[in-house]
């Protein structure tokens, strides 16, 4: 029997606890939790020996970029929600007007889902050089940040897949969700009670128009 994990929300399908084995499941099924399709799912497999810890490059000067406005405003952005999360309402206002202040400084990006999904590949494959430097530092508050960013981004690649596939027809009669605090997506009718990812209760995960 075998067990198969959810790579967006961590459920975990136990062969051996269900009716039907995960490989005869039907591919539209999709995970009770978050959502996620059937393809999203990764079989979990024991580890027998140690994974090598990733080598750091140490020339840390070669590795700095000047952020974007964009970025800056991205950044302030989540550490607005993070504050909002633990209740820090002064924090979260101040952040909130560094985050419009350098937004109001960007431009206009144009592009079509093909470039979107392009940066979004992108961004995946970043999480993963990431979370290879957090767990070299064992830095859990980067490695929480990192996750919960991975997944949300992981999901949004799905929605785009599915979106690819089937065309606006996959969007017809139905509504999107979006939590506000991790940007986690939930296409459907009513969204969890509770957010997958960042575990923040449905009145954080709010209607898109």
């Amino acid at each position: 029997m075998k067990k198969y994990k959810c790579t967006i929300c961590g459920y975990i399908y136990d062969d051996a606890k269900e009716k039907i084995k995960f490989e005869d499941l039907p591919d539209d099924w999709k995970c009770p939790i978050c959502g996620a399709p059937k393809a999203v799912f990764e079989e979990i497999k024991e580890e027998t020996k140690e994974q090598p810890k990733p080598e750091i490059n140490n020339e840390k000067e070669d590795q700095l970029t000047e952020l974007s406005a964009a970025q800056i405003a991205y950044i302030c952005s989540n550490l607005a929600k993070a504050c909002e999360k633990q209740y820090l309402e002064e924090e979260q206002t101040l952040f909130n007007e560094l985050s419009d202040h350098y937004l109001n400084k960007t431009k206009p990006q144009k592009g079509n889902i093909d470039d979107i999904q392009n940066n979004i590949n992108k961004d995946i494959e970043y999480f993963k050089q990431a979370m290879n430097i957090a767990d070299q530092y064992q830095d859990r508050g980067a490695k929480r940040v990192i996750n919960w960013a991975s997944k949300a981004t992981n999901m949004m690649n799905v929605i785009i897949k599915s979106y690819k596939e089937k065309g606006i027809d996959y969007l017809k009669n139905t509504k999107i969700w979006v939590c506000d605090i991790c940007g986690f997506i939930y296409v459907g009718d009513v969204p969890p009670k509770t957010c997958p990812i960042c575990k923040v209760p449905s009145f954080k995960i709010l209607e898109v128009d």
